[in-house]
């Protein structure tokens, strides 16, 4: 759902982190973003050797890590899920083909956005043929996400890691004007790791743990 209502924070194309608790433990599934198998130490550096300056550096495909979200979700559903994997979607695909209304923080970031109104896809969906983003409270519906969620609701993890979807992704990645190198094999062997949580004793009572 957050892939949808904030996509500026949140979204299966990128990264996440889970922890989760039994009754008895606490297990840490790393679900974040990885180099793309080509970068190297000059990524971030202009042809004179000096380091762009953020715009340059973040906008477009040179910034986007292989996406790890979906395929951690998955594993936590295969290691602690009881509901069917199939109906976790449900709330999402729906709410992605009923739309929903654009909110206040929403509408002023896309206000304030220097750069996403250069890329077509998203222009065309966030703003209208004036430039200016849709208003508060406008229906926003993605029926291509909706999509590409049943797929996933369907088929699991490959529907967006293998496929049609994969190859949109790189596309998109690599034929930016500041293109980054993500690529088919990137996305194939991707897979989240489980890591030891970092817990410490407070106030003699209570056992806090997070992320490592």
């Amino acid at each position: 759902v957050l892939t949808l209502v904030e996509p500026q924070s949140s979204g299966i194309g990128g990264g996440a982190f889970l922890l989760h608790w039994d009754g008895a433990h606490v297990t840490a599934l790393d679900g974040r973003e990885t180099a793309p198998a080509a970068v190297d130490e000059t990524l971030f550096l202009k042809p004179d050797g000096e380091p762009m300056d953020f715009q340059q550096a973040v906008v477009g495909g040179r910034s986007v890590g292989v996406p790890g979200t979906v395929k951690m979700l998955e594993q936590a559903h295969r290691q602690y899920g009881t509901l069917p994997w199939r109906d976790l979607l449900l709330p999402a695909i729906r709410l992605a083909e009923d739309g929903f209304e654009i909110s206040p923080r929403l509408h002023g970031l896309l206000a304030s956005d220097p750069s996403l109104r250069d890329n077509p896809p998203a222009a065309a969906f966030y703003y209208r043929p004036d430039g200016t983003p849709w208003p508060v409270g406008h229906r926003l519906r993605n029926p291509a996400l909706a999509q590409l969620l049943r797929n996933i609701a369907e088929n699991g993890s490959a529907a967006f890691y293998r496929g049609a979807n994969a190859q949109a992704l790189v596309r998109q990645v690599n034929e930016h004007h500041n293109p980054g190198t993500l690529s088919l094999s990137d996305l194939e062997v991707y897979a989240p790791r489980q890591r030891d949580p970092l817990c410490n004793l407070w106030q003699q009572r209570y056992q806090v743990c997070g992320f490592p």
